[in-house]
């Protein structure tokens, strides 16, 4: 309703869902770059680059990040599901821009 605070609910699965997948993104990301990362001494004591974690390891990890946001998904209307998945392509594409883009 306008002029009233948002529905609990939906404040808390929009927050654990914006949190679920921004961690896959960084997940994903730390995969794609683990050689990368080793080069670059801001990044080269993240968990993949230093070894700390295997890649298999930093899979599964996604694996959980993207199954918990799916369940929140599930929970969501039509509507906002098809909104959520489509958001999938920019989580994962955005690593990937770096290679690509230069600001």
């Amino acid at each position: 309703d306008p002029g009233h605070l948002p529905d609990f609910k939906m404040l808390t699965l929009f927050g654990c869902g914006a949190l679920f997948l921004r961690g896959a993104g960084c997940t994903f990301n730390d995969l794609l770059d683990r050689d990368i990362d080793t080069m670059v001494e801001c990044s080269k004591l993240r968990p993949v680059a230093s070894g700390l974690l295997t890649p298999f390891k930093g899979l599964c990890f996604l694996g959980v990040q993207l199954s918990l946001g799916l369940g929140i998904l599930i929970q969501l209307n039509t509507y906002s599901r098809i909104l959520g998945a489509s958001s999938l392509l920019l989580v994962f594409s955005y690593p990937l821009m770096k290679r690509f883009t230069f600001w």
